[in-house]
């Protein structure tokens, strides 16, 4: 709790008096208009010469953490007028209140300058399943809606799967065994995050694509767009409930779900539509739709020892680079099937076969594809554990140089791979965490920058906000390319007067965001930053502007186990403070997104 919050009835009276007709008027000038110049085409950075001056005081009262430093209140003038609140004063205009009756808010429409055609039904199911729902109000408004039945097995859907590639459509026909296949997955639930996906396979020139296209709405999607696609009437997700964590981008109101036999199916039909392109001999780069690519990464595929050797080779949820080159990969930690390389072998073929038929089997509810997955790596059929045995030279060494920079001392020849002999034959291989990054590596420790290489992928993991959360972590990175000229305050599209932003350096105070602060301050840290986004919220609805968000420091890393008392993650290399922590650190965006409340990410001002 901040010492500052209490008794502050008085503030609040004062600045009802005094500053909200100042706001008012402010909104009425159109002063601190940052692009676009609302809906009226006034132009890009529109405004008044004194929207460059002090504005006005809020309050002589700063709320913090025992420090009340006297400075103004709004202020105006980052480079071209955007108006700058500070928003730490206790008292903002009030929120016009909601009605507890009212209809969620339709989601916001995401383009990129085209028409793309997102589906917003979920198919029928051919199963029954047992409806066990959980619902909450936000702002009176429904939540997120989950179903945690254990859903009856369809086993027509099962029969199919397991015997698909015989009643196919689309392009794989058209795909080149010479070259790598580029390969991602998905159903109605995640559509936006396919389009971005394949949006960066453009952006770097990627051919040999392909998407599995897992019902009719995605077919449809993907005909409309122009993206190639593979097509199985035995690969069909069967479920009305959408198997994601969170609900989609494009339908706030979608029932999901994370257990059962329907995310088991998806799972099923991954590893169904790997064994398809595996057996017609193709070389297969699969990533998870919510992954970025933001470098071309077929010459490192091509060419270096580990991908050339390897059956398969798989991303890791290890967070050490420390760890990494101490024990040649990290083996510990789970494997992430969110990346996985794959070489059309004989042990390879057979994983496959072996990680679909086990999907479709399992009895246990919360048994994900992943976790099969590392389990196949690691139990032998037997029941033994598998050996995890450093592979031999000279197959398991270094016999020539890696063409990527890498980290001081890795790369060299003679240097023993990130290879091991695990289960069931297979020759598996560990992606080295710094080029293909986990959510928390990249967002957060930001390992690659660290150490002086580049990354090859991302993948929006370790975030605690859903969907959300990965396209908010997206947009913060400018990796986000489905927004249109409207989200950049451009064109008709855009309806309110502008942007407004605290100033980049309008921070708690600095012993609250120092090193090794400790959990108490990165509270109070984050007390005072959900603080002024309330403020900066309301003087955004006050003057008719879109709310930028604060670049935020987090003296704690966030993570489902325990970080104290040190705040760090167990096992990872860099310790808080982190600086541009991501949102979803001390912000849930989808009660934010739920409540209503429009914004921006920190970062769009220097995009603009």
């Amino acid at each position: 709790r901040h010492s500052g919050t209490r008794g502050m009835a008085s503030p609040r009276r004062r600045f009802t008096r005094r500053v909200l007709p100042a706001l008012l008027i402010i909104a009425i000038l159109g002063l601190g208009a940052r692009v676009g110049g609302g809906g009226d085409g006034g132009g890009y950075g529109a405004g008044d010469a004194s929207a460059r001056e002090d504005l006005t005081r809020l309050n002589e009262d700063r709320i913090s953490v025992g420090t009340t430093p006297s400075s103004p209140r709004v202020r105006a003038g980052l480079r071209d007028g955007t108006a700058i609140v500070d928003g730490t004063d206790p008292s903002p205009p009030p929120i016009p209140p909601r009605a507890a009756s009212k209809t969620p808010p339709p989601a916001r429409k995401e383009s990129a300058g085209r028409a793309w055609n997102l589906g917003t039904e979920s198919r029928g199911t051919r199963a029954e399943t047992t409806k066990s729902k959980s619902t909450e109000l936000v702002a009176g408004i429904a939540a997120l809606e989950v179903d945690h039945s254990t859903h009856a097995a369809d086993d027509e859907a099962a029969r199919a799967i397991a015997n698909a590639g015989k009643q196919t459509s689309g392009y794989a026909d058209a795909l080149d065994t010479s070259k790598i296949v580029f390969a991602t997955f998905v159903s109605n639930g995640f559509h936006e995050f396919m389009l971005n996906w394949f949006e960066h396979t453009k952006r770097l020139g990627v051919d040999n694509v392909i998407v599995a296209a897992l019902d009719e709405e995605t077919e449809a999607l993907c005909v409309a767009n122009g993206i190639p696609y593979h097509s199985d009437k035995d690969l069909r997700y069967t479920f009305e409930v959408m198997a994601t964590g969170g609900q989609p981008l494009h339908d706030p109101n979608a029932k999901v779900t994370m257990e059962g036999k329907a995310f088991q199916q998806i799972g099923a039909l991954k590893a169904a539509f790997l064994l398809f392109l595996l057996n017609r001999g193709h070389r297969v780069l699969v990533s998870d739709v919510d992954t970025v690519w933001l470098n071309d990464p077929r010459e490192w595929f091509e060419r270096d020892d580990l991908p050339t050797r390897t059956d398969v080779s798989v991303s890791t949820d290890c967070l050490s680079h420390e760890e990494e080159r101490r024990s040649r990969g990290c083996w510990g930690p789970g494997f992430n099937t969110g990346i996985l390389w794959l070489r059309p072998t004989a042990p390879t073929i057979a994983l496959m076969a072996t990680w679909r038929d086990a999907l479709l089997t399992t009895s246990d509810k919360f048994e994900h594809d992943q976790d099969i997955f590392n389990k196949l790596l690691r139990v032998e059929d037997d029941g033994s554990p598998a050996s995890f045995a450093a592979v031999d030279p000279p197959l398991g060494v270094r016999s020539t140089r890696s063409s990527f920079a890498e980290a001081d001392g890795d790369g060299r020849v003679g240097e023993a791979l990130h290879m091991r002999r695990v289960a069931r034959g297979i020759v598996l291989g560990a992606l080295p965490l710094a080029r293909f990054c986990s959510g928390q590596v990249y967002f957060v420790q930001r390992l690659p920058q660290r150490l002086g290489v580049k990354p090859l992928v991302v993948h929006t993991t370790y975030q605690f906000s859903q969907a959300r959360g990965k396209r908010q972590r997206l947009r913060e990175a400018g990796l986000w390319l489905l927004d249109d000229d409207a989200y950049y305050g451009r064109g008709p599209g855009f309806v309110k007067k502008g942007f407004i932003a605290m100033l980049p350096d309008d921070q708690p105070p600095a012993e609250l965001i120092a090193d090794g602060a400790g959990v108490e301050k990165h509270l109070a840290a984050a007390a005072w930053y959900r603080l002024a986004i309330r403020n900066l919220v309301a003087a955004a609805e006050a003057t008719g502007r879109v709310p930028v968000l604060p670049r935020i420091t987090c003296v704690c890393d966030r993570w489902w186990g325990d970080v104290l008392p040190s705040c760090k993650i167990p096992g990872s290399d860099v310790s808080p403070p982190f600086d541009a922590c991501p949102q979803d650190h001390i912000m849930n965006l989808p009660n934010m997104e739920r409540a209503g409340v429009e914004w921006r990410e920190w970062s769009l001002l220097d995009r603009v």
